[in-house]
């Protein structure tokens, strides 16, 4: 792996191997221990190519999304046919890996590392263009119901975040899903792995959906598939911003 910072490497191999850090960070007082990170930076204009290199820490993201927008499917719960900003495709797999790294034609795409992560999100520099510069981050799921033929978009998290003297926010809420937040009434909050002040960890909450109908022998209200989450990103001015994930 190039250009791997070592403490980013040892998460790395405690994360393939399985084994949990010995000294894990408490994220929000010790932001120098094991983690990942990912740097956003702004450009002004479209770069080519897709920067997909799995070992890459960096995405290329539009300087300023104003009057940008992405398609979403239709129909839709939200009457809507598109979104302001950018889109950021997450999953998660074996590893982090940077599959779409130039966001700055209007999509991304990011791989997380297998576990549960608590999320920072730090602006470290913005344009002298954009005195007031702010970045709005919302992740959404989103999910096909068979039954009504219609896709759903579910808000489950949105952060702003600005340059400043105490810039670190906490962005953990993006990756999990409340029970105020679960428009389809799927969980109850006695879920394994639920997470107290938090909810269930999305990539869980989605494979839990995707076989909803079928362990509840067609009982359930929604039969779900084509699940999946981004992030709607709406940046304007910030010229790097970095995001840390910190195993929990």
């Amino acid at each position: 792996m190039k250009k791997f910072a070592v403490i980013g490497l040892a998460v790395l191999l405690v994360l393939v191997i399985g084994v949990s850090p010995i000294m894990a960070a408490k994220p929000g007082t010790d932001f120098n221990g094991p983690h990942y990170n990912l740097n956003l930076i702004g450009k002004e204009k479209v770069m080519p190519g897709d920067k997909d290199n799995p070992d890459r820490h960096t995405m290329f993201v539009p300087l300023d999304t104003t009057g940008m927008t992405f398609d979403i499917n239709t129909p839709n719960n939200l009457g809507e046919d598109a979104m302001d900003g950018i889109k950021i495709e997450m999953t998660q797999g074996s590893e982090f890996a940077m599959i779409d790294g130039n966001a700055t034609d209007g999509y991304g795409a990011f791989q997380l590392g297998p576990g549960k992560y608590h999320v920072y999100i730090a602006v470290k520099a913005k344009s002298p263009k954009y005195p007031n510069a702010y970045t709005d981050i919302t992740g959404w799921v989103e999910a096909y119901d068979n039954l009504g033929n219609l896709w759903y978009y579910i808000d489950v998290g949105y952060v702003q975040v600005k340059k400043g003297k105490n810039s670190w926010t906490d962005a953990t809420d993006l990756f999990f899903v409340n029970l105020n937040e679960d428009d389809f009434g799927f969980l109850t909050g006695d879920e394994p792995g639920w997470v107290d002040g938090l909810g269930m960890w999305v990539f869980d909450y989605m494979t839990g959906l995707d076989t909803w109908y079928e362990d509840t022998l067609g009982e359930a209200p929604y039969d779900l598939s084509d699940l999946a989450y981004f992030w709607q990103f709406d940046n304007h001015g910030n010229k790097l911003i970095q995001v840390r994930f910190y195993p929990m």
